[in-house]
């Protein structure tokens, strides 16, 4: 499974992803980069990005995002070109 049918499994099960979340489950380190480079160009999304705020385990301050796609209008179109471009993936991957 590429890192793109991957993240976009995950996606659209509902999950959002967060830096710590793309590189342990991913291997992809640039989040914010590669979640408009393999999600949301190619497909016509619009993830949205949630800030989070806390503390280090030496209490300076940290923030990140946290990237989730919400089934909206604006989406839809997107979606289920998402969805069709997973099917035909996985239908590639079996006849080999």
């Amino acid at each position: 499974m590429t890192r793109t049918q991957a993240l976009a499994t995950h996606l659209l099960s509902g999950k959002p992803v967060s830096i710590k979340t793309a590189y342990k489950d991913f291997g992809i380190s640039n989040i914010s980069r590669e979640v408009a480079r393999l999600i949301e160009r190619p497909f016509g999304l619009y993830l949205t990005r949630t800030k989070l705020e806390g503390k280090t385990k030496y209490g300076t301050y940290c923030c990140w995002f946290e990237y989730r796609l919400m089934n909206t209008k604006l989406n839809a179109a997107g979606i289920k070109k998402l969805k069709k471009y997973l099917q035909e993936s996985q239908n590639k991957e079996k006849v080999y």
